[in-house]
């Protein structure tokens, strides 16, 4: 059994998410790419080989964030879980697994897989390489075996009636290839984030290298010519889509609901593409409130619980970067 680091052909890593029930953007090529050609990410493609075949793979991606903050944030996120076959073996998981950590356990502080699969028959294995489980829930779409018209009419009433005016006020949305479409969302993105979410967030440089891929669909919802929303949606061939970010210009209209067209336009796009899923992502923990959560709720998908899997490298270095990001959001309050 052998560990490959960056050493896989763009081939076999294609056809090796083709095959896999796991298979999602976030592990593709062109992401990979695009996260070691933003300069703000940096990305590991972890393989397992054994007897010339490839038996698991695993993409991880780093945020280099700058000065005094990246040395107690600097985090491993493998977003979705690991790539695996019906015939990856618990041994192969464990090698792949002791792999990762060893590999990345001067580098950062913690690793974290954030499930958007069912894990739970490789859970021994995690536990026996020091992660520890986490509760968290998705909220996914199936929408294999349904017509757009179907999939609209399991939204809650009010995102229909809400959607309905927002097209009766004169809204389009549609889906772009255009970079200076692509500046408008993530401007208004980009002020979500500074004034109110207060999360760090990709440069634009990073969207434009995914649009430019063909690994994620630009939706954009314009009213009288002007940009007032849109989404930037990674998606996988014959997979899924993944409502990544999102936005819409707040209070803009009474009206109008930038946000729900931006969706919209990315679940037409998936069934014109004949995708299967949906996968809005995180909603946090059922034990806690999250306006998130309902929102997701509200386009007709079911809750899942696919957890995450987290393994910190550095107790200390993560104990103070706890502290330290609980005194900034009361900073920014």
């Amino acid at each position: 059994m052998q560990l490959k680091i960056n050493d896989i052909s763009s081939d076999e890593w294609s056809h090796f998410l083709e095959k896999s029930k796991f298979g999602n953007p976030f592990h593709s090529c062109n992401f990979f790419n695009s996260l070691n050609n933003s300069h703000q990410y940096k990305g590991y493609i972890f393989s397992v080989e054994e007897k010339n075949e490839t038996k698991a793979l695993c993409l991880v991606s780093i945020l280099k964030e700058n000065g005094i903050k990246a040395k107690f944030s600097k985090r491993a996120i493998i977003y979705g879980g690991p790539i695996l076959l019906e015939s990856t073996s618990a041994g192969e998981l464990d090698f792949l697994l002791k792999g990762i950590c060893n590999h990345l356990k001067k580098e950062c502080i913690y690793i974290e897989f954030r499930n958007y699969f069912d894990y739970s028959n490789f859970n021994t294995i995690y536990l026996n390489n020091g992660f520890a489980y986490e509760p968290y829930v998705n909220v996914q779409l199936n929408i294999s075996d349904l017509t757009v018209h179907q999939v609209i009419s399991q939204f809650k009433y009010n995102r229909r009636r809400e959607i309905k005016l927002s097209i009766e006020e004169g809204c389009e949305y549609f889906v772009s290839k255009s970079i200076d479409d692509l500046k408008g969302v993530y401007t208004i993105l980009h002020d979500l984030y500074i004034n109110k979410v207060k999360l760090p967030l990709p440069k634009i440089n990073f969207f434009i290298e995914l649009l430019q891929s063909n690994t994620m669909v630009l939706t954009v919802v314009k009213h009288k010519n002007k940009i007032i929303g849109g989404a930037f949606c990674p998606y996988l061939n014959n997979k899924s889509l993944y409502t990544f970010y999102y936005c819409g210009l707040r209070e803009y209209h009474k009206k109008i609901f930038p946000t729900h067209l931006a969706i919209l336009a990315a679940i037409e796009f998936a069934k014109e593409q004949n995708l299967i899923c949906i996968d809005f992502m995180g909603a946090g923990k059922m034990e806690n409130d999250y306006g998130v959560r309902k929102y997701k709720m509200e386009y007709g998908g079911q809750l899942v619980e696919h957890g995450r899997y987290i393994k910190v490298l550095n107790p200390l270095l993560y104990k103070i970067g706890k502290l330290g990001l609980k005194i900034l959001a009361k900073l920014k309050k």
